[in-house]
């Protein structure tokens, strides 16, 4: 299966290529692993969850914008409603960034529907 994914591939060449290179040639191969895409759901869960603890609204914003390439429109505007949720709680949250950050959500939100319920 990783042999038909091209980056797959590439890393997968990429690995024994710098094995050979630092001594391990007719060694066991190295193997790459990677973390599961269901696992990175709760990974941004909990970055959130860390940048909330430290007070770093604003970063907790931006790593919340930067998600939209990562997750699926559905996903996306899921954590940014959990991440307005967490962010009313904050007295001493800034309301112009939070008023931005509903706006942009829903306008992901929005478009999501006017596509039949798809996904970018």
């Amino acid at each position: 299966m990783d042999d038909e994914d091209f980056l797959m591939r590439q890393l997968k060449s990429f690995a024994e290529g710098f094995g050979m290179m630092v001594g391990k040639k007719g060694q066991a191969k190295s193997e790459i692993v990677f973390e599961q895409k269901q696992n990175q759901n709760g990974k941004n869960y909990t970055d959130l969850e860390n940048l909330l603890l430290h007070h770093k609204y604003e970063t907790a914003i931006q790593y919340t914008y930067a998600q939209k390439f990562n997750l699926s429109n559905t996903e996306y505007v899921q954590l940014g409603n959990w991440l307005i949720s967490k962010l009313e709680s904050f007295s001493d949250m800034d309301q112009t960034q939070l008023l931005d950050l509903r706006k942009n959500i829903q306008k992901v939100a929005d478009s999501t529907l006017n596509q039949g319920g798809h996904n970018e």
